[in-house]
């Protein structure tokens, strides 16, 4: 049989042991939550920098558009402005975005723009 003291050591290492698990219970659940607010946090940071490049693919694609729309407006014969449309391209920024723009012959103008991976369509209709 156990005697008293044996009694409190034995209740004392339970509740040690207890304390511990609830510890590691705690500090789990911690994990759990700071892993999350990583991941999302690295989410938002990933598709803010796709939201600049895809701002920038679309000023590429506008260019093109825009280059197509002028070349057609003062009948230069030229480009776009072929008889039956035609397709031009070019690079902006240093090289670095660039553009492919399509003319039908008639009354749209289709032009995407790259940069960095991303790419953005804009059709122009008159």
């Amino acid at each position: 049989m156990l005697s008293k003291n044996n009694k409190i050591k034995n209740i004392n290492f339970q509740k040690g042991a207890v304390s511990v698990l609830f510890g590691i219970l705690l500090l789990s659940i911690l994990l759990v939550i700071s892993s999350t607010m990583f991941v999302l946090m690295f989410q938002q940071i990933k598709m803010s920098g796709q939201t600049g490049r895809s701002v920038v693919a679309l000023y590429a694609a506008e260019a093109g558009a825009e280059r197509c729309l002028y070349e057609v407006r003062n009948n230069m014969g030229t480009g776009c402005d072929l008889p039956g449309g035609s397709i031009i391209s070019g690079n902006i920024l240093n090289g670095q975005a660039s553009y492919e723009t399509t003319y039908n012959g008639v009354v749209e103008i289709n032009s995407i723009g790259r940069f960095l991976g991303t790419t953005r369509k804009l059709k122009l209709n008159w």
